[in-house]
C-alpha cells in the first residue's frame, strides 16, 4: 500500500488540542493499521506528541490504543504506544490490561522498550500506592543491571519516588 501523507506532526498535535482534535486523533489512531509501517510509525510519533500535550485529548480512544499497543509488531511504534498509554488517566480493566502489557514489555529484546515500559509503569503507579511498590523493585533492579539508557531513566524515576 502507498504511504499515506501526514501532516506536519506539529499541525496535527495543534489540530488534536483545539476544537476538531477528536477527530484528527481518530484520523492518527486509525493510520496504526495501515499497511505502511513509516505511516504507522509516524502516527505513533505524532499520538506520544499530541499526548505529551495533553493525554486526555487521548482517553475517548484508549480502547483502540490498548488495541493497536497489543498487535503493534515495529519496535517504534511499540515504545511511542507505551509512552501514550502510560501517560492515559486509566481505570479499571483498561488500566489493568495495559499493565499487564508494560510488565510482558519488562521483558522485550529492546532495551528501549524495557526502559519505556518501566516509564509508563511508574506514570501509571503515579496515584496507585499498591501498583507503585511493585514498580520500586524494578526500577531499582533496572538501575543496577540495565543498559545505559535504563540506569540513566532508573536514576531519574528514582529521584522522583523519593520526593
Amino acid at each position: 500500500m502507498k504511504r499515506v501523507p501526514i501532516p506536519a506532526a506539529m499541525e496535527l498535535v495543534e489540530e488534536a488540542l483545539g476544537a476538531n482534535g477528536e477527530n484528527a486523533c481518530a484520523r492518527l489512531v486509525g493510520l496504526l493499521k495501515h499497511q505502511d509501517i513509516l505511516t504507522v510509525e509516524q502516527a505513533a510519533r505524532t499520538l506520544k506528541k499530541i499526548s505529551e500535550a495533553n493525554a486526555a485529548t487521548l482517553f475517548r480512544l484508549r480502547k483502540a490504543l490498548i488495541a493497536e499497543a497489543f498487535h503493534a509488531k515495529d519496535v517504534r511504534v511499540q515504545w511511542n504506544l507505551t509512552i501514550v498509554l502510560g501517560r492515559l488517566p486509566l481505570k479499571g480493566q483498561d488500566k489493568a490490561l495495559v499493565v499487564d502489557l508494560m510488565f510482558e514489555r519488562l521483558q522485550d529484546k529492546s532495551g528501549l522498550n524495557r526502559t519505556m515500559a518501566m516509564q509508563a509503569l511508574m506514570d501509571l503507579s503515579e496515584e496507585d500506592a499498591k501498583l507503585r511498590a511493585r514498580v520500586r523493585p524494578i526500577v531499582r533492579e533496572f538501575l543496577h543491571n540495565g543498559t545505559p539508557a535504563m540506569r540513566a531513566r532508573a536514576t531519574k524515576l528514582l529521584k522522583k519516588l523519593e520526593s
